[in-house]
């Protein structure tokens, strides 16, 4: 699937200068292929690239006093293989150590709070994805979409009481059942098509079958139709931005449509 996605961050820098990483760059990997890529500093800044453990792709800014706009604009071939019909649960101690901590808590995940209420709801069924997929629906009827009734301190805890959230607390609840069955599971941040009003959004993947599969438990977007750019242990290791200085934020415009292809003229016939 192609998808045409942007975004325009703007800023006031306060300070005599600010320095900003974004985590808004398309991910190079096997399943996302780049096809074109814009990226405009205004005014021209000094930027750099950078690339996490995880492989997310970050650009390091630093921006002097006044008015500050990041625009972003790029073509994505999203290739994500299908789920197994079937899949078995992982062996823990055969999990490598870097897989095996995303069934840790984290911050805004406590799994181990979580125990014995996903292994009544959700234990009785053994194939690993179907578990996965009951949690991700479980939390889509039970917990109702609620902008501005949380914020970025909300954890999954909070959200299992008060059953009130957006995308990141709908993926972070998620997340904490899928751990709670020692499932590994981490957050994922990028673009989606359709959402409705447009903006970033959360998702999550679980790691199955040898691979870590895409899941989206606020909108059931298909995997194809996401585009990631930040991944962590929850949302405060995926941010979209971190800033270093004084600055003040505005309004985030974000686009994600599919990309039409080119129609190619049509091959005149021989007699």
């Amino acid at each position: 699937m192609i998808l045409s996605l942007g975004c325009t961050m703007r800023y006031q820098v306060m300070a005599p200068t600010a320095a900003f990483t974004f985590n808004v760059l398309i991910n190079r990997d096997s399943e996302q292929e780049i096809l074109d890529e814009r990226i405009t500093c205004v005014p021209e800044a000094s930027a750099e690239f950078a690339q996490t453990s995880k492989g997310d792709r970050v650009l390091r800014v630093e921006a002097r006093t006044g008015p500050f706009e990041l625009q972003y604009a790029a073509t994505v071939d999203i290739r994500r293989p299908d789920l197994p019909p079937k899949v078995a649960a992982d062996l823990p101690a055969r999990l490598p150590l870097s897989i095996l901590t995303y069934t840790l808590p984290s911050r805004y995940c406590e799994s181990d709070r979580f125990g014995p209420h996903a292994w009544e709801l959700f234990g009785k069924n053994e194939d690993r994805a179907e578990q996965v997929k009951l949690i991700c629906r479980w939390v889509d009827e039970n917990v109702q979409y609620a902008p501005g009734t949380t914020d970025g301190r909300t954890s999954a805890w909070d959200i299992w009481q008060n059953r009130k959230g957006v995308c990141r607390d709908y993926t972070h609840l998620a997340i904490a059942l899928c751990r709670a069955l020692s499932i590994p599971a981490r957050y994922v941040g990028g673009y989606a098509v359709g959402l409705e009003p447009m903006n970033f959004h959360a998702c999550f993947e679980a790691y199955l079958g040898g691979a870590w599969r895409l899941f989206d438990p606020t909108d059931n977007i298909a995997p194809d139709r996401i585009a990631v750019t930040s991944r962590g242990r929850d949302a405060t290791s995926a941010g979209l931005s971190t800033i270093f200085g004084r600055v003040q934020s505005f309004d985030v415009k974000v686009t994600c449509e599919l990309s039409r292809p080119a129609i190619a003229p049509a091959t005149a016939q021989s007699a």
